[in-house]
């Protein structure tokens, strides 16, 4: 029950908290009131209003013959532009339909640019004063305005009755479910004198007061959640917009006008090519539409109400005190989990009852997430401590082993045991790291870009280690952005060789896997990351280690630091992968390997012959690279036993090859070098490294 007590609070916190950022709890309360959305009562239509649609048969005109085209002003500007109307057509149907009777014709069109047909229109906007309301925008979240041209707005003032905002600001999850009347970003962003500013009203709020239903509209500018009303259930009264202008239409089906009497207009596009098209509890719905939903519960007066944070503090304690009751009453499991099903299915009967009428909108994510957490501990208590040691193994197992890894080890305890305990072995060790991470994370912090350098990171090492899991690898650690894994750590392993040749697949996995990352970081605008990968086989301490509080399994050896020095010199090598001698012994029969250098690194006495591959031998070579891999091979070896002239000359016949490759012309930079000024007897070719 305490458990359950914590996921209710935690739930409350999560859902009342304001930071827009990623919460899972309140995602699925959201979800949960779609489901009541799409299943409950919808709001009553309100018979005076009318969606003029442009759509493809207004657009096309198709429907029509060429003489009713000609015979009317507005369809042959139609015709001749199809879409963006001219704005004259605009002027047409504003007279048409309020001298028909209309109370109000707004327009879900952004008119953006002034266009020559401008005064056209605007002389119908003068002739009709408070009659129409056309539309603007606000510009992403700053209060910052995109209004009509001055012809048609000449005060360019957005509280002017003329205009009303466009926009609706979804939820989290992308879904516009609520709306507000009324708007000043700045000011509920918070921002010191932004209630100096214009708060303009939104398209629905000024077309229902410009109907004579001004005391409906709100004046503050709080969100009002939605009760739909125009789903794919029950519609609002829509027409294709051309219907206006056709005599047989204007006839037939608006009674020659008098269809429109009272009634609140609102003309915009409703097709996939007008793009106005935003998620709602009910699928994607035209802009237009959603204006029409807004309209529709002002005038209803039919929105739906959150229940207070007190109040759903109090159901979460009220579910976690009846599951207490429960377990005293009814110690029969079956008897209490039939008495469960039934407590949750009345609460959801009794949620539902509460979105229908009066409209309230109670938890159910906590409350249930409560009752059912904590029904759910009791039924499975028994089979829990009966597993729960094994449970707890494989989650550990599985932080840092593969699967495979992760079912053997459960499989041979003993073998665990005996591996916790301590031992010697022969592993593969790799390290790799990001490239002048520090320097990106100092910049992320000042820029306050922290959370999104994080996220970064966490889509990176994601990818990493699971191309480590893929080659049965084992997680040793993360250090800040370094991964190190080990291959041979564990008793379920595949032999030296194969172990290491498993690795080495891993790390180029790895490379790959990092440059699909680059290609989608590149076309999201972020900065594409760099790595460098060592690799190093060698015997090691395993075991579990740390103090009586806390203990790891680990790696520990000189096997493990030199793998890490390898890493580190892949920025001296500007290669992306390096390896020591011991893999390239192992490997090499599988590998097209490449050497680098003969090098004691820092804190070393002893020099490494270091690699990088060139490719699996299994795939082959192109004739070109083998050539030039060929020449360059014995250009080192040349180098190594002084023959500098010799050296030289396969080093720029590798290049003539493959031009710009940086190993090969620093190998012969340094050969030219020796040629003038010759080596004493001590120079072995080996080059000491002073930094880590």
């Amino acid at each position: 029950m305490v458990l359950g007590i914590w996921f209710g609070l935690d739930w409350l916190e999560d859902h009342f908290e304001d930071d827009f950022h990623y919460r899972p709890l309140v995602r699925a309360e959201l979800a949960t009131d779609d489901e009541r959305a799409r299943f409950g009562r919808l709001a009553p239509i309100n018979p005076n209003l009318v969606f003029l649609a442009i759509d493809a048969p207004s657009v096309n005109l198709d429907a029509l013959d060429d003489t009713t085209i000609a015979g009317s002003k507005a369809l042959s500007l139609i015709k001749a532009a199809h879409y963006p109307f001219p704005r004259s057509v605009y002027g047409e149907a504003c007279d048409r339909l309020l001298n028909a009777g209309a109370k109000v014709v707004g327009f879900d069109i952004f008119f953006r640019d002034p266009k020559p047909e401008d005064t056209d229109f605007q002389q119908a906007i003068d002739r009709f004063p408070g009659q129409v309301v056309i539309g603007f925008n606000y510009a992403d979240y700053l209060n910052a305005f995109t209004l009509p041209p001055s012809d048609l707005l000449p005060s360019q003032n957005p509280t002017d009755t003329t205009v009303g905002y466009f926009n609706f600001w979804p939820d989290e999850d992308g879904i516009i479910r609520n709306t507000n009347y009324r708007a000043n970003l700045d000011y509920l962003n918070g921002y010191a004198g932004a209630e100096n500013l214009p708060m303009p009203y939104s398209l629905a709020a000024r077309m229902v007061g410009s109907s004579g239903c001004s005391a409906q509209v709100p004046n503050d500018m709080g969100k009002r959640i939605i009760r739909f009303a125009n789903t794919d259930k029950q519609k609002i009264a829509a027409y294709s917009f051309y219907e206006i202008f056709d005599p047989n239409a204007w006839e037939q089906n608006f009674q020659n006008g008098a269809y429109f009497k009272n009634k609140i207009v609102l003309v915009g596009p409703e097709a996939n090519w007008s793009k106005d098209v935003l998620p709602t509890p009910f699928g994607n719905m035209a802009g237009a539409e959603i204006h029409i939903n807004a309209m529709n519960a002002l005038l209803e007066n039919d929105f739906l109400q959150p229940a207070s944070t007190t109040f759903s503090r109090m159901l979460i304690f009220g579910a976690a005190a009846l599951v207490l009751v429960l377990a005293l009453l009814i110690p029969n499991i079956a008897g209490r989990f039939a008495a469960a099903v039934l407590v949750a299915g009345g609460y959801v009967v009794a949620i539902m009852g509460a979105y229908n009428r009066p409209g309230w909108l109670l938890p159910a994510v906590g409350p249930i997430g409560v009752f059912g957490g904590a029904m759910g501990v009791g039924f499975v208590y028994d089979f829990l401590l009966a597993q729960v040691e094994k449970m707890q193994l494989r989650a550990a197992f599985q932080r840092y082993t593969s699967p495979n890894v992760a079912k053997y080890l459960l499989d041979h305890l003993e073998s665990y045991q005996e591996m916790l305990a301590g031992s010697r072995r022969p592993v593969t060790v790799l390290f790799s790291d990001v490239r002048g991470f520090t320097t990106k994370t100092e910049v992320a912090a000042a820029e306050g870009k922290s959370q999104e350098h994080i996220a970064k990171l966490n889509e990176y090492l994601t990818e990493m280690v699971a191309c480590v899991f893929r080659h049965d690898g084992a997680l040793d650690k993360f250090i800040g952005d370094a991964v190190m894994a080990v291959w041979g750590n564990t008793p379920y392993n595949f032999g030296p060789k194969e172990d290491a040749v498993r690795a080495v697949r891993a790390a180029r996995e790895m490379s790959d896997e990092l440059r699909k990352l680059n290609a989608k970081w590149k076309e999201q605008g972020r900065e594409e990351w760099r790595i460098g990968i060592g690799l190093n086989h060698g015997d090691a301490i395993v075991g579990d280690m740390g103090s009586q509080q806390r203990t790891e399994f680990a790696v520990i050896g000189d096997a493990v630091n030199l793998a890490s020095r390898l890493e580190s010199l892949t920025k001296e090598y500007r290669l992306e992968l390096l390896l020591g001698e011991s893999v390239a012994d192992l490997v090499r029969d599988v590998f097209y390997l490449r050497t680098v250098d003969l090098v004691v690194v820092a804190g070393k006495t002893r020099a490494v012959d270091t690699f990088t591959v060139i490719g699996e031998k299994s795939e082959g070579l192109a004739s070109e690279t083998q050539k030039f891999l060929e020449a360059y091979e014995e250009g080192v070896r040349a180098f190594r036993s002084r023959a500098f002239g010799r050296a030289a000359e396969l080093f720029e016949e590798a290049l003539k090859i493959q031009s710009g490759d940086l190993q090969t012309e620093e190998y012969l930079a340094n050969c030219r070098e020796f040629i003038r000024n010759p080596p004493d007897d001590a120079w072995t070719g080996v080059r000491v490294m002073t930094k880590k």
